[in-house]
């Protein structure tokens, strides 16, 4: 299915563009040849862009609430956790629920979040 990303007001704000200061996204191009609809297509491609933004050295997964990524993806939570699934379910990202926890107080915070870890 042939997706114009403008037309469906999918595109973040942000800098996320190759041309934008030198940054760009690195995404696994199979993602494209799945018959996935669109949103969860859109949904990865955001999950990968937070993974390059948030992991590093020391970490190899990232959190985000829900609300949060909602808001990345410019969809409500019933959307997002709808589409999301199927990227579970084949493999293309791993969740849990956890506590964020402050690496200088030691203080787990009062809500989970969601880990994320793209496998792919």
């Amino acid at each position: 299915m042939l997706v114009s990303w403008a037309s469906q007001n999918l595109i973040p704000e942000g800098d996320m563009s190759k041309y934008k200061d030198g940054n760009f996204v690195q995404i696994n191009r199979d993602i494209f040849k799945q018959d996935y609809h669109h949103k969860t297509v859109y949904i990865y491609i955001v999950l990968s862009e937070l993974e390059h933004r948030f992991t590093g050295e020391n970490e190899d997964f990232f959190f985000r609430a829900l609300s949060d990524l909602a808001k990345d993806c410019k969809m409500n939570r019933t959307t997002i956790v709808k589409y999301r699934q199927k990227l579970i379910d084949d493999g293309w990202i791993h969740t849990w629920r956890m506590h964020y926890e402050d690496k200088k107080t030691g203080k787990r915070s009062e809500k989970h979040v969601t880990a994320y870890e793209v496998l792919r």
